[in-house]
């Protein structure tokens, strides 16, 4: 796992490589290296930049950025792929002879041999940049999910890329000014939905595409980014296959788990006490051939806390049980830290900032998560809700007629959820909807002061076509393409590559999100479980009191802290400050806050959180809306990064 950056131009760019690579830092204290890149005749075409975490093959033969031995490819890379025995193992019967014994090399090989048709045979979490120097082409690519970063900024014919925002800024090239049509997207999910980014002018490469930049002409030309891959297939009901039973499926996990346990470094689990990180420490345990560590944050309100299941779990599976502590009052101290680690604003992640620097702490550089399972086994309310949806959508039309009469509608959570519900195109759409948004148009609206136009970008972008899928697998595909990739993936990467240590999902796998969606939709939901094909899966290996507890998110006591140690800090921030510098409605702003702290319905702790969190943002990364008259960053020239 590692940094990478990069600089495509004919002139001197190492500086603006230097600045980013240093700004990169965190995500890889183990070794650093840049390369230059040339045409045959030595002209200059750019530069990479390398920060390197050291997790396989951590001698000097996985020194970044990697040249291939006739000197035509040079690759920097950042990830872990999982299926790299195996590639190596075919790319050597074609007589390929390798240097080192880790990943880095088959990504590279694999490109010489196969070209782009490498990208779909990877099983991993991936972002590179790899330069062609015969073609004078480099290529940037991602993983099919985006559990790893790649943002791209253009301006006049130079390249940046970096794994991480900040990196880009760190240039002094790009203006620190906030996008407003990401401001739409976060105000109405808590994140910034991809390709987007916070600031104007800098794009998020889309999950599962390449793009191909051209620096034949001096004057590079970025093309139109190029999907690959699909994360998903559909679902037995069109492909008239069979799907796993629960052994097979838990065979499916096991192997994932075992491929994500590969390290030269010792590997450690989140456990939080719930179903999916437990069956994670499960699995693991029965392949692994020594002891794990465990870790599981705690707090003192007993309504949030999951140590006493999460201990059961150690128990169990005799795992060496670390407990992290933590208080409102512990959290308040951290923000200024969290805040300077965070790369874009984000309703969630704190906790996952917490954990990661205690495992960090005890010495370990990688850790394994149960992030992926409530998108892929059902465990979100959206499921449920779609389910419902379906039964009464022929009459959608009639409900928003009686809707738009209901009175004071923008005061009622449950009267907000369902104008959402049938204002969508579907059950499944309109379940995401209203089960992830955070402010509606209308809210929004008030929200945004006259400074900030309020476009419309899409909040979605699923890679796969959804008509193709049941509709609870449009959920899935919805919950994965929104929810996960946009707030917890980008969250847990930034958050745990802040301490320099490596963060897997198992759950997040091509072949585990493939048996999922392969289950018919009538065994996804049962009435008083949670997680029902996963559940089966388990049911024999995993505590039976684990089985009968309700679904509890991974989340902060935010609710009880946000009126007593963080109070102070908070209204600090939203009402005595003002938010005009970040397009919002000072007065606007000071409602939520007191409707939060009046507990008026539906204004729950994640609205003024996630105000909070924009602004600290802000402040402390020095962005703002541009004001009139000001200049605006170049943006991305590919259509689909716009």
């Amino acid at each position: 796992m590692c940094g990478i950056s990069g600089v495509l131009s004919p002139h001197n760019c190492r500086q603006l490589v230097e600045r980013m690579t240093a700004a990169l830092v965190h995500r890889g204290p183990d070794d650093s290296g840049f390369a230059l890149l040339a045409t045959r005749e030595g002209a200059p075409r750019g530069m990479f930049g390398h920060r390197r975490l050291s997790i396989l093959d951590v001698s000097a033969a996985g020194h970044q950025p990697m040249v291939s031995r006739d000197g035509r490819f040079c690759l920097s890379y950042n990830g872990e792929i999982y299926n790299f025995r195996e590639l190596r193992e075919e790319l050597r019967r074609t007589g390929v002879q390798f240097r080192s014994s880790g990943d880095t090399e088959i990504v590279l090989e694999g490109w010489a041999h196969w070209g782009s048709g490498l990208l779909p045979r990877l099983r991993g979490m991936f972002a590179f940049s790899l330069w062609d120097r015969d073609e004078q082409r480099c290529y940037l690519a991602r993983d099919v999910f985006g559990i790893k970063p790649l943002y791209v900024h253009e301006d006049a014919g130079t390249v940046l890329f970096a794994s991480e925002i900040r990196a880009l800024l760190a240039t002094e090239r790009i203006s620190r000014t906030l996008d407003p049509a990401a401001l739409q997207t976060y105000l109405a999910t808590g994140s910034i939905a991809e390709p987007l980014t916070i600031i104007e002018g800098i794009r998020a490469l889309p999950a599962g595409t390449f793009i191909a930049v051209d620096c034949r002409r001096g004057s590079n030309l970025v093309a139109e980014p190029r999907r690959f891959d699909e994360p998903f297939t559909p679902t037995v009901r069109d492909t008239g296959s069979v799907a796993p039973g629960p052994r097979e499926l838990r065979d499916i996990l096991r192997d994932s788990v075992s491929r994500h346990l590969v390290s030269d470094v010792p590997i450690a689990l989140f456990l939080s006490g719930g179903l999916d990180s437990s069956s994670v420490v499960a699995v693991a345990s029965e392949v692994s051939a020594t002891k794990l560590d465990t870790f599981t944050i705690t707090f003192g309100e007993a309504e949030f806390s999951e140590a006493a299941p999460a201990r059961l779990v150690a128990e169990k599976f005799r795992t060496c049980h670390h407990e992290i502590p933590l208080s409102g009052k512990e959290l308040l101290a951290s923000l200024p830290d969290a805040f300077s680690a965070m790369d874009q604003p984000s309703l969630d992640g704190l906790n996952t900032y917490s954990v990661s620097r205690a495992v960090r702490n005890a010495g370990i550089k990688v850790v394994l998560s149960g992030l992926g399972g409530d998108e892929l086994f059902g465990g979100y309310p959206s499921f449920r809700r779609a389910a419902l949806a379906a039964r009464v959508w022929r009459f959608r039309r009639l409900a928003r007629e009686a809707l738009s009469r209901a009175p004071a509608i923008g005061r009622g959570a449950w009267l907000q959820r369902l104008k959402l519900l049938f204002d969508a195109t579907t059950p499944a759409r309109g379940a995401y909807s209203a089960s992830r948004r955070l402010f509606d148009d209308s809210q929004t609206r008030s929200l945004v002061s006259a400074a900030a136009p309020v476009p419309s970008p899409p909040l979605i972008a699923s890679n796969s076509d959804e008509r193709l899928f049941s509709l609870l697998g449009q959920v899935s595909l919805l919950e994965t393409a929104g929810y996960m990739r946009n707030t917890l993936l980008r969250d847990s990467d930034v958050f745990s590559m802040a301490h320099g240590l490596e963060l897997r999902v198992p759950f997040v796998d091509r072949e585990v999100a493939r048996a999922a969606i392969g289950f018919p939709d009538s065994v996804k939901l049962k009435r008083g479980v949670s997680k029902p094909m996963l559940v089966d899966a388990m049911k024999d290996i995993l505590p039976p009191s684990l089985m009968d507890r309700p679904k509890q998110g991974f989340t902060l006591p935010f609710e009880k802290w946000m009126r007593d140690e963080l109070s102070s800090e908070i209204h600090a921030t939203l009402v005595s400050a003002s938010l005009g510098d970040v397009g919002l409605c000072d007065r606007a702003v000071a409602q939520v806050w007191s409707d939060f702290q009046n507990r008026r319905s539906g204004t729950t702790w994640s609205r003024p959180w996630a105000l909070y969190t924009l602004k600290r943002w802000a402040d402390h990364n020095d962005v703002a809306l541009a004001s009139s008259g000001s200049p605006v960053a170049a943006p991305a020239s590919f259509a689909a990064m716009r």
